[in-house]
């Protein structure tokens, strides 16, 4: 299947969930899954029709030779150890301060006397976090 008809079939499937939550499922006891599909049928349909566009775009005539050009430069960019190196070490970072923001939300919801279901959610993805870094450290470490 080509790249453009699986766009154009995203962009279809887009619209019908936005028409079936805007016109079919108007019962205001249905009003929460009517949101949920206006909401990700205008995702899918906005991102259909913009890849759909790019890709028309790439396979011009006059565009042809400058974009394998690019998809080559792209690649060797991307396979750089240089800017794999720097993507991670800022992942690492980001990972970090992620880690402090949630254990302090944590902390300050507690204080603040919230409901203890938001409390224990937060620390379940705490808890988490702190597994998933762990078990991704020892898969890395065996795997190179």
């Amino acid at each position: 299947m080509k790249t453009a008809s699986k766009w154009v079939l995203l962009t279809i499937a887009g619209a019908i969930m936005v028409y079936m939550g805007g016109f079919i499922l108007i019962d205001e006891k249905l009003k929460g899954i009517s949101g949920l599909l206006i909401g990700v049928g205008s995702v899918l349909a906005v991102l259909g029709v913009g890849n759909m566009v790019y890709s028309l775009w790439l396979n011009k005539p006059q565009n042809k030779v400058k974009n394998d050009e690019k998809v080559r430069m792209s690649k060797i960019e991307a396979n750089d150890e240089r800017k794999i190196r720097i993507r991670e070490k800022a992942g690492w970072k980001t990972n970090i301060v992620n880690f402090y923001i949630l254990m302090a939300l944590t902390v300050v919801f507690s204080l603040m006397g919230v409901d203890q279901t938001v409390v224990t959610v937060l620390c379940g993805v705490f808890i988490f976090q702190i597994f998933l870094g762990i078990f991704l450290f020892n898969y890395y470490a065996k795997r190179m």
